[in-house]
């Protein structure tokens, strides 16, 4: 399995300074085809941290991903809507820290929306547990601000999403 992108991080020629080379950056490491690590935090503050595959990207910076209805993590965004994915290139030499707000999505129309949208549905094992539809739920989260690091070179920039050239998009609804 791949399990990130095949980019490659060149600091000679990345511009920090400018907003399309780190949307670019961005994009180029969550194409919604390589899973990604999100994290929440317990009833006692403690992080729990799980792979994600499931992802959808095309309203970034507001984005989902599927999961089962019951699971913890869904209790835990209920509780705390706080969330950290992190994301990585093939060589693990750039990562991506996107943090924001995460909310539960559960209305049918919109979640049809969020399944046709999500490009790799190969590890939505989460479904073979339930005999009704849908059987999941999709967690939105609106990102607040974006984290890339190089170790290698020493890079490490943190941008507001809002200091982007890109306006978050409104929480997506379905339309009838």
């Amino acid at each position: 399995m791949n399990t990130s992108p095949d980019f490659s991080f060149d600091e000679t020629s990345f511009d920090i300074e400018d907003s399309g080379d780190l949307l670019g950056l961005v994009r180029s490491l969550i194409n919604g085809q390589h899973p990604g690590v999100l994290a929440t935090t317990d009833d006692t503050g403690q992080p729990q941290m799980r792979w994600m595959s499931t992802l959808s990207f095309g309203d970034f910076p507001v984005f989902h991903t599927l999961t089962a209805a019951n699971s913890r993590k869904v209790e835990q965004i209920r509780n705390n809507p706080r969330v950290s994915w992190m994301f990585f290139n093939k060589d693990l030499s750039m990562t991506l820290h996107l943090r924001g707000q995460a909310r539960i999505i559960e209305d049918p129309a919109t979640l049809k929306h969020v399944w046709s949208s999500v490009e790799d549905k190969t590890h939505t094992y989460f479904l073979n547990e339930y005999s009704h539809r849908p059987g999941f739920v999709a967690i939105e989260t609106t990102v607040e601000s974006i984290e890339c690091s190089s170790p290698a070179s020493g890079l490490r920039v943190e941008v507001p999403a809002s200091d982007l050239s890109l306006e978050p998009a409104a929480p997506m609804r379905a339309t009838s």
